[in-house]
């Protein structure tokens, strides 16, 4: 009897979008979703099974800081409030504009909203390649099941975190610290469950930690434990695990960082179950997909963003988001963590120039990949501010299509206007 056989024909999408958006990370998806919101065709290219990424694929918890200290006044606003609505109306946080928040219910949150909008979404889809002539991108080409496909596009977003696209485009970049190219750690996420934290006690757990540091007992080089209490009244979630020294955009470190930190979010189990009151029962519960990475490339752009930026809470002429988080940086060479805090009842802003890469006419970054200094990276990088670089992204990107400006040339002050049209903070 004939076996019947099929002869694998890789899947041509041959159509061409306004917005191409690499990476489906919260900067990614704002991305999309403000430049569909202003009439560009758009498709979203991310290599998870959801959207979300080191929100919800990466289990970083809560959001970090998204208004000034002591007025309290909000700094991050437009669709990142929308998010955090969306994600409260079906059960996933327990207020409206919460910092706390459950991963499942924000990936049915985003799935929602960018299908609101007509966004085509490639999941399991990791780019691969970028087709670029005299600083403009043609194309680009991305690893899936069914195939290795080409995606053309008027104007694409590097939303990869790690900025590939401009990397796999030839474009400049830095890594990690300006002396020695060494980044801030990477961290795996994890849960427990059954913990009593009503006999946790933070000040007696961090002093047997650092006995047992000082002993040889501990591996892991972080110098103090970081837990945060979970919206579901059990379970703790651990930011805790570092590995230091490795390069996050070299898959032989990363593949060595996920299987190092598994090993010590091990032992950080066994550590607090034998030892810590509250803990005696608890279950490890989960890890995030991938390894959390606080720094990696960051593009050459018009303009960086430097730490007295930041600390001197500079107001650009073209900003088009707020930050008020501060200086954070996880030692890169060892244990340490460095602050340093903005002054109250204030905030920084991003300035367009510093998404724009040099030597490109159609490229826009958005997200940790921006132009900054390493310390400046440690302010800007979290989740709320990223949100809010990829919703003025989408914007400038369909501002670049409908004028047939190069990103560089687009009129700043009308993108700062949408912004704000749109509830946006600038």
């Amino acid at each position: 009897m004939d076996k019947k056989t099929v002869k694998f024909t890789p899947l041509v999408i041959d159509e061409d979008f306004d917005v191409v958006v690499v990476g489906g990370g919260l900067a990614g998806v704002m991305a999309s979703i403000s430049a569909a919101r202003d009439g560009s065709k758009v498709i979203l290219i991310e290599k998870h099974g959801c959207l979300g990424g080191m929100a919800t694929a990466g289990l970083v918890y809560p959001f970090m800081r998204d208004r000034e200290y002591v007025s309290e006044n909000p700094v991050n606003a437009g669709l990142y409030l929308a998010m955090q609505e969306e994600i409260y109306a079906i059960g996933g946080s327990e207020a409206p504009h919460s910092r706390h928040y459950k991963e499942e219910f924000m990936k049915i949150a985003l799935d929602r909203m960018v299908r609101r909008y007509g966004i085509k979404v490639l999941f399991h889809a990791k780019l691969t390649d970028v087709d670029i002539t005299d600083g403009k991108v043609m194309s680009v080409k991305v690893a899936t099941v069914s195939g290795n496909i080409s995606v053309k596009g008027k104007v694409f977003i590097d939303a990869t975190g790690n900025a590939d696209l401009c990397a796999f485009a030839g474009l400049p970049y830095q890594l990690g610290r300006e002396q020695d190219s060494l980044c801030q750690p990477m961290t795996l996420c994890f849960r427990l469950g059954n913990v009593d934290w009503s006999r946790y006690n933070r000040a007696e757990a961090n002093k047997l930690y650092a006995l047992w540091k000082e002993q040889g007992k501990i591996q892991n080089p972080r110098e103090d434990i970081l837990v945060f209490k979970y919206p579901v009244g059990n379970i703790m979630h651990m930011n805790t695990t570092r590995v230091v020294g490795l390069d996050p955009t070299n898959v032989e470190d990363v593949t060595s960082a996920e299987i190092m930190l598994r090993e010590q979010m091990l032992e950080m189990y066994n550590f607090m179950r034998e030892n810590i009151s509250g803990l005696e029962n608890c279950e490890l519960l989960s890890s995030a997909a991938e390894a959390g990475i606080r720094e990696s490339r960051r593009i050459v752009g018009l303009t960086q963003i430097t730490a007295d930026d930041i600390l001197n809470v500079t107001k650009f002429q073209d900003s088009i988001a707020r930050g008020a988080y501060e200086i954070d940086i996880h030692s890169p060479d060892g244990a340490g963590t460095f602050h340093a805090r903005i002054p109250d009842n204030e905030y920084y802003t991003i300035p367009y120039r510093s998404m724009i890469p040099e030597h490109s006419e159609n490229i826009i970054a958005a997200g940790r990949s921006i132009s900054t200094t390493h310390e400046a990276l440690a302010s800007v990088r979290i989740m709320p501010i990223t949100s809010c670089m990829g919703e003025a992204a989408g914007i400038a990107a369909s501002m670049a299509v409908k004028t047939g400006k190069a990103c560089r040339d687009i009129d700043t002050d009308a993108l700062r206007g949408e912004i704000t049209a749109y509830g946006g903070l600038v």
